[in-house]
């Protein structure tokens, strides 16, 4: 006895117009992200983008105190110079943590509010930061001792913040920078030296 079958389904076959549509829509698309990544390209090069320039132009120590048992009490005053060396681009900050450090321990902590800079700006941030009761080994002690038998010091000054760059209405997202300035000659406040430091950028 012969079986009923239902009808039998024929594979969809795509025809060859809506075939030639999806590779033209395919192909478009491979163009228009193409075509957007060198104009990223053509403007990035364009704009020669460079990173902010920091330096330590001077500053000093003062109200130094150590007492016997190594707790140390001071006040920094530093001159922060930037420099956005940027021809057409500005610099958005979020606010910038700063800390002080003498042979890798924290003595003074500082924070510069969120701030605007300019393209070709140099700006200028007087820093002023407190060591109050900070504990240090008996060690660290007696080389801040000799330092300040020499009239000055060498410190380290460590700066984060986030920023973006801005060129007319485009802003680009949020990124890290960390600024080192290291072994920063900073005078006692009874020196006539001038104190001063060079500072590396990275982001």
């Amino acid at each position: 006895m012969a079986e009923a079958r239902g009808p039998s389904r024929q594979p969809t076959v795509i025809g060859p117009r809506r075939s030639l549509l999806i590779r033209t829509i395919v192909t478009l698309l491979l163009a228009l992200i193409v075509m957007t990544g060198l104009t990223i390209l053509v403007i990035w090069l364009s704009i020669k983008p460079k990173r902010p320039v920091y330096f330590i132009k001077g500053g000093s120590i003062n109200n130094y105190t150590l007492t016997k048992d190594h707790h140390l009490y001071a006040s920094y005053n530093l001159v922060l110079m930037s420099i956005n060396t940027n021809k057409k681009m500005h610099i958005l900050y979020k606010k910038m943590d700063i800390k002080i450090l003498f042979e890798n321990v924290t003595v003074a902590r500082g924070v510069i509010q969120s701030w605007h800079q300019h393209k070709r700006e140099k700006k200028k941030f007087t820093l002023d930061l407190v060591s109050r009761n900070v504990e240090l080994s008996r060690e660290v002690s007696r080389h801040l001792e000799l330092a300040k038998l020499s009239d000055q010091v060498v410190l380290d000054v460590e700066l984060k913040s986030r920023l973006k760059s801005k060129l007319g209405i485009w802003k680009s997202r949020y990124y890290h920078m960390k600024v080192s300035c290291e072994h920063v000659v900073v005078q006692f406040s009874d020196s006539s030296k001038e104190s001063h430091g060079s500072c590396s950028t990275s982001f």
